[in-house]
């Protein structure tokens, strides 16, 4: 059964919100994260366990950016960093060990610019409707 030229397109619109709402909500939340560490260092330890708490919710987003960016035809370096940013993220839980700890902290400033990055893009892509042309220069 093929499906119709415009049930394709309503998918991919979806999809491409979702995409960039996803976008969005993921770099919020690791503006929550870095704001929840720094009341806990300063303010009140208790505030570590909202940190953790947050990270179980946001992990999983990047996976889900993937899979609607694929769905949705967002640009191929932007689905990239989806899949990069689910495994820095996840190497967040390992930097927490050991002498990793050292970088735990400038691992989330990547984390922060990579997904800054994506969530600007995206809304480039999907909001004003500019295509990535082939060398990725599309703040230019």
């Amino acid at each position: 059964m093929k499906m119709s030229e415009k049930t394709k397109t309503k998918i991919q619109k979806y999809s491409r919100t979702l995409f960039l709402i996803l976008a969005w909500i993921l770099l919020l939340g690791i503006i929550i994260q870095v704001s929840l560490v720094g009341l806990a260092i300063f303010i009140d330890g208790g505030f570590w366990k909202k940190h953790t708490a947050i990270t179980n919710v946001i992990e999983f987003i990047p996976v889900f950016m993937f899979i609607f960016g694929s769905a949705g035809g967002i640009p191929q370096l932007y689905k990239a960093w989806s899949f990069m940013l689910f495994i820095f993220i996840n190497f967040q839980y390992y930097s927490t060990y050991g002498w990793l700890g050292a970088i735990h902290s400038a691992f989330a400033l990547i984390i922060f610019t990579i997904s800054f990055y994506v969530a600007w893009g995206s809304y480039q892509f999907v909001v004003n409707g500019k295509k990535e042309n082939n060398d990725n220069k599309q703040f230019h």
